[in-house]
This record gives C-alpha cells, structure tokens and sequence, in this order.
C-alpha cells in the first residue's frame, strides 16, 4: 500500500489578550480555511493587563508549548487605544515584542472597533469614544462572549478585505495570513 505524504500546515502563532479576541482569530482560521490555505493559526491566550503584559504572556505561552514546532510567524494583537497610556506608564509593548521576536498588529482602537468597520458603509469609521457602545448601535445583538460561527454568520472574508483598505494593521494582518 503506497502511502501520500501531507504536507504540514504552516503554523502562525497569534497572541491574544482575552477570549473575544480569540474568538475573532477563530473567525479568522475559518476565513482560512474557506480559501484552502494549507495553515493553523495557533492562539496563545493572556489574561488581561496592559500591553507588555499581553507580549509577556504570548512569549511564555511559545516557550512552554512550541519548542520544537517551525512557527513561520508569531504575531500579537494589541488594542491600540492602550499603547499612549501604557508608555506614559513606562511600558512600551514595541520594544519587548522585539526582544521576543514578536510582530504587533494593532486592532484601532480595539476589537470592538474592528467588528464595527466590518460593517458595510463603516469601514472608514474612526472612533473616539466608546467602540463597543457605537457597535452596539450597528449590532445590537453584540456580546464579548460571541463565538467564531456568531462572526461567521455576520461577516465574510470579503468584509475583512474592505475594512483592510482602511486600516493598516488589519491589511497587514491579512497579508501574512494570506487573505
């Protein structure tokens, strides 16, 4: 009996500073999945804190569970409406993500903004305020505890690329997944 070798799935670690933002990389790995990109995005799950403390987290989570593994990109979403106030506190993300050879990709101002310019005609929507309180007001329905077939159900691929025409980190993010 001849037996067919299967090519591996490229292995892309994300680290993530709480559940919904997993739930979002799951949407993700679904998005992935429907193109036929051969690739696991791997999520490694902090618990809060500021930035450094996200970046901290996602680095031990590599050491403990990727030793051996070939990991052809490690990123970490961050929430970008935290960065200002966690340097004036000293804490600057940027410099220890590069230490631990990790890839930021800032969500403006925060998850909550993303999902809202996912949203049809709110793409270039620049929020000031309350992100979830403006999501709420497109998507009343929304929950922090919402799952990836939730986003699934709501959003496309399709979404993800136009919003991205608008927002550089969603683009960037987009173009290591392949997307």
């Amino acid at each position: 009996m001849r037996r067919y070798k299967v090519p591996l799935r490229r292995v892309i670690f994300i680290g993530v500073e709480g559940p919904s933002d997993r739930t979002f990389v799951r949407f993700l790995q679904n998005c992935c999945d429907e193109k036929g990109l051969h690739l696991h995005l791997n999520v490694g799950l902090g618990y809060g804190g500021d930035s450094v403390v996200v970046v901290e987290e996602a680095a031990r989570y590599l050491n403990r569970h990727f030793e051996r593994r070939d990991i052809s990109d490690k990123l970490v979403l961050l929430d970008s409406d935290r960065i200002e106030q966690d340097k004036q506190a000293g804490r600057d993300a940027q410099s220890v993500a590069s230490k631990k050879n990790l890839k930021l990709i800032f969500l403006h101002p925060n998850l909550e903004g993303l999902l809202l310019r996912l949203h049809e005609g709110h793409e270039r929507r620049r929020i000031v305020n309350n992100a979830e309180a403006e999501l709420r007001k497109v998507w009343p329905q929304y929950s922090k505890q919402l799952t990836a077939d939730q986003l699934k159900q709501r959003f496309a691929l399709s979404d993800l690329q136009r919003a991205a025409q608008y927002d550089d980190g969603l683009k960037r993010l987009l173009e290591i997944l392949g997307l």
